[in-house]
């Protein structure tokens, strides 16, 4: 099985450079077809690298070690893993009883567990505006999702 490889592209009408996965179609930023001619800045092998390089190459030359050196730092800082908001969509489907409702004092300890310093009632705030949640009473939400 071969790696997947990703391809930083810099377009030849708008100089913009964009993340492809070696099929080129049109920028993204203007519209125009990206040749076989365009010039190709990097290649790399994971979406994290891409990310990087993107930004990198969209970034005036004088400013671009500094650049560099923040993004690595910070890429320690994020979880390629499981997106945060998909983690807290599980605690509350973990939450929920067998007849798939939610008290705020079930959810409070389940948060607990999970070493995470979000309020309850803000994740059932978000929960309700994203509409995975309906409230039945006072402190009581019934799973929609």
């Amino acid at each position: 099985m071969t790696k997947k490889q990703w391809v930083v592209v810099r377009c030849n009408a708008c100089r913009i450079c964009h993340g492809s996965n070696g099929r080129y179609k049109k920028c993204p930023h203007c519209g125009n077809k990206i040749g076989e001619t365009a010039e190709i800045v990097a290649t790399v092998n994971s979406d994290a690298e891409l990310r990087m390089e993107v930004a990198i190459a969209n970034t005036p030359a004088e400013l671009r070690d500094t650049l560099r050196d923040k993004l690595r730092s910070t890429d320690k800082l994020v979880s390629h893993s499981e997106p945060q908001a998909f983690k807290m969509a599980k605690w509350v489907q973990q939450s929920a009883d067998e007849n798939g409702e939610i008290t705020l004092q079930r959810l409070s300890s389940l948060i607990a567990t999970k070493n995470s310093d979000i309020a309850a009632e803000d994740l059932i705030s978000m929960a309700e505006t994203q509409g995975m949640l309906l409230r039945i009473s006072e402190n009581r939400w019934t799973l929609l999702e």
